[in-house]
C-alpha cells in the first residue's frame, strides 16, 4: 500500500513540477514582462498631443507634466507579502529544477 501511495505523490509532484515549468516558460515567451515594461513607459495619444500643443506655443516642457499616470495604487501588506513568497517559490523552483538537471546530468555519465 505505501509503494501505491509513493507512486501516486511522486506523480502529483512530477506534473505539478512540470505544470510550473511551462507556466514560466509561455510567460517568457509571450514577453508578457516586456509588454507591460513597455505600455508603462508609452506616452498616451492625449499626452502626445498635449506636448506637441506646449511645443508649438513655445511653452517651457517638462517631462513630469505630460507622464502623471492616473493608476491606483494597490500595494498594501498583503500584496507585498505574497510578492515575497513567489520570489521565494521562484527561487526554490530554480533551485529544484537546477538539481533535478544535474542529477539528470550524473545519470546520463553513469550510464554510459
Amino acid at each position: 500500500m505505501k509503494k501505491k501511495w509513493g507512486k501516486q505523490l511522486a506523480r502529483v509532484v512530477v506534473f505539478t513540477l512540470f505544470f510550473l515549468f511551462l507556466a514560466l516558460y509561455m510567460t517568457q515567451a509571450s514577453n508578457y514582462d516586456e509588454y507591460n515594461r513597455a505600455k508603462a513607459t508609452a506616452l498616451t495619444k492625449e499626452e502626445i498631443a498635449l506636448f506637441e500643443k506646449d511645443l508649438k506655443e513655445g511653452k517651457e516642457i517638462n517631462p513630469e507634466q505630460y507622464l502623471k499616470r492616473k493608476e491606483k495604487d494597490y500595494n498594501n501588506k498583503l500584496s507585498q507579502m505574497g510578492l515575497g513568497l513567489s520570489n521565494e517559490i521562484g527561487k526554490l523552483f530554480a533551485k529544484g529544477m537546477n538539481a533535478f538537471f544535474k542529477a539528470l546530468e550524473d545519470m546520463a555519465k553513469t550510464a554510459s
